[in-house]
């Protein structure tokens, strides 16, 4: 849950780095680069949903191909007649010191939830222990496939 659409794109990639239960220390110093996920929206339907799944595929394949570890984005969004995209400010670590607990192979579109929650609004927790989400926030819900 985040208090923006922004936000909860970064938040969304941290918690697919999370979900491979790293461990180690990373032995390199702290760097900082832009990561950009850009669709032509000439080439079919283009909205939040389709935007995050690039991002979180971009996520991935800089950790798995690249060997960056993402630390923190600061995320914008953007959207015009020709291209829609999302455009972010990384901190990162090598991964290379870093051992994956598990491997995720891809993020999958089924399932997916993006969604805002208004004011006074809340959204039961998925699961035991989950906590109710209490608006005005923003969410995302996404499976992957280990």
């Amino acid at each position: 849950m985040a208090p923006t659409k922004e936000r909860v794109f970064a938040e969304a990639g941290l918690g697919l780095l999370a979900a491979m239960d790293v461990t180690g220390t990373p032995t390199s110093r702290i760097m900082h680069g832009e990561w950009n996920a850009v669709l032509d929206t000439n080439l079919g339907r283009v909205d939040d949903d389709v935007l995050l799944l690039a991002w979180l595929d971009e996520v991935l394949y800089q950790a798995q191909t690249k060997g960056r570890w993402m630390l923190s984005a600061d995320v914008k969004l953007s959207q015009d007649s020709v291209h829609a995209g999302v455009h972010a400010m990384v901190t990162y670590v090598a991964a290379d010191a870093l051992e994956r607990g598990v491997e995720v192979k891809a993020v999958s579109s089924h399932g997916l939830v993006l969604s805002s929650v208004d004011a006074g609004e809340e959204v039961p927790g998925k699961g035991d222990g989950m906590p109710t989400l209490q608006g005005p926030a923003w969410y995302a819900d996404v499976l992957l496939d280990v």
